[in-house]
């Protein structure tokens, strides 16, 4: 400890210490300043390149290297996004309902198949317009490895269903659901709504509304072929 204690007399000198602190801040702060000039003083020679023609070599020079940096930084950017993991699609969930026969249909009995799933009631003004052409899609695409499976929404159910079914000679399979069906798939709110499963169970698309016929078209070819 005696070591650690100051020789008597020694003080420290405050002022001089200050005056050595304050001359370091100055020498930093002029540095800051020059390499903002210089900054500076380079974009302004990138700029004046059609007025001095001296400076066009050093700013063709310039400028070669910014595209050299860009390159790069668009190759790490790709990179980065390639190794980025793949948006993976929602599973459709799967049920157990009652077709018109009796049969009981599991969504999980299609996995291979592309499904179209339709939600539909036979008081809907769209799902009029748009069940002709399921029937059509199911009829052309059948041998491809498409299902089309109806579920109606109908409150009082088959008492509806049936005499519909009949009259508009509906050729895939309908079933009946209720609110535990629609919650399954996150809450059917408004109808029509369809959705169209991949061949690995995967929700593809939904669509909430009426939709042209094309674009279902194009979305079943899509995942079909």
């Amino acid at each position: 400890m005696a070591k650690l204690v100051s020789p008597e007399g020694c003080e420290p000198d405050v002022q001089r210490g200050l005056a050595r602190f304050k001359t370091r801040m100055e020498g930093e702060n002029v540095r800051r300043k020059r390499w903002t000039w210089v900054a500076a003083a380079a974009a302004v020679t990138c700029q004046s390149v059609p007025a001095v023609p001296v400076t066009r070599v050093f700013a063709q020079r310039c400028v070669s290297a910014c595209i050299a940096e860009t390159g790069t930084v668009r190759e790490m950017l790709r990179i980065r996004l390639s190794r980025s993991p793949a948006v993976v699609k929602k599973q459709a969930a799967d049920f157990t309902l009652t077709d018109a026969s009796g049969k009981l249909v599991h969504l999980s009995d299609f996995r291979g198949h592309v499904v179209l799933l339709n939600f539909w009631a036979t008081w809907c003004g769209p799902c009029k317009v748009e069940i002709p052409w399921f029937g059509e899609f199911q009829e052309k695409y059948r041998e491809a490895g498409l299902v089309v499976l109806g579920v109606s929404m109908d409150d009082d159910g088959w008492k509806s269903v049936r005499p519909y079914m009949e009259q508009k000679g509906v050729n895939y399979r309908v079933m009946v659901g209720d609110d535990k069906t629609a919650q399954v798939f996150g809450g059917v709110e408004s109808l029509p709504t369809t959705f169209l499963i991949d061949k690995t169970g995967g929700i593809a698309v939904s669509h909430t509304g009426l939709v042209g016929k094309e674009t279902y078209q194009e979305e079943i070819e899509k995942l079909l072929f």
